[in-house]
């Protein structure tokens, strides 16, 4: 039986949480957050395979700084991170690529749409692993 592809998933609306775990759940073991404090507590518990993350966060921390210090990390150079935001500008878009997205998808997003993007880098990442 092969094992899931984990994804971190951080996110601080809740019914965001709740629409992604369902979506994703059959094809992902998902762990999930709504704060960086907690993001960094639920990386340390194990390895990811994909990282969905959300611009916009409350605390600290926005979903660019998790980017790039996610990129400054060896284990994380090359893994996925997928970037789900409502905003829609251009400018929000070129500074998640810059700091080290794999992918921008702006809100709302259909399901089928977003499982479908996500299993096109995880696919190719766990089959380099």
């Amino acid at each position: 039986m092969n094992e899931l592809p984990k994804m971190l998933i951080i996110e601080d609306d809740e019914l965001n949480l709740k629409v992604y775990t369902y979506c994703l759940r059959h094809d992902f073991t998902i762990t999930t957050c709504r704060t960086d404090v907690e993001f960094f507590e639920k990386l340390a518990e194990g390895i990811q395979d994909i990282f969905l993350v959300d611009l916009s966060l409350p605390g600290g921390k926005d979903g660019i700084q998790l980017v790039q210090e996610l990129r400054q990390m060896e284990e994380y150079k090359n893994t996925p991170i997928i970037v789900v935001s409502a905003h829609a500008f251009r400018v929000d878009e070129e500074r998640a690529m810059n700091a080290g997205a794999t992918k921008f998808l702006r809100k709302p997003i259909e399901n089928s749409v977003l499982l479908s993007e996500i299993k096109k880098y995880v696919q190719h990442s766990t089959a380099a692993k």
